[in-house]
């Protein structure tokens, strides 16, 4: 938080809110890593493909 407010003073910008769900926009495959790792935690076995969407 610090280093947000730092940057937005120094350079004199105002602030962007980048949203809840930027993580996953910024890279949507590690979270699905993520998912299945915790899936995977509840005993199951995940498989996953891309989509012809996501593709």
């Amino acid at each position: 938080m610090l280093v947000a407010a730092y940057h937005i003073l120094d350079e004199k910008v105002p602030y962007k809110d980048l949203g809840a769900d930027w993580f996953v926009k910024r890279r949507p495959e590690a979270h699905a890593r993520r998912l299945a790792n915790q899936i995977e935690a509840f005993g199951y076995r995940v498989t996953s493909k891309p989509t012809d969407e996501a593709a």
